[in-house]
């Protein structure tokens, strides 16, 4: 778990393309964030950034196991 909340603070300090080494170089956990809602690529207007964000669940989820706000 430790892993994988690194991979949600960084992401939450700057967002990442999907083609970024630090993406490449986690895709699993990367993976497993997008499939628990807690990054995602789409825009609140549903568009296609092209960038991984930290979404509103994600930050929840943070705050409660990993301490950062």
């Amino acid at each position: 778990m430790n892993e994988y909340l690194k991979v949600l603070w960084e992401i939450k300090k700057q967002a990442r393309s999907y083609q970024s080494d630090f993406v490449r170089s986690r895709i699993a956990l990367v993976n497993e964030a997008s499939s628990r809602g807690h990054i995602s690529c789409l825009s609140t207007a549903g568009k296609n950034m092209g960038l991984w964000t930290l979404t509103t669940e994600g930050q929840l989820f943070l705050a409660e196991h990993g301490g950062a706000v």
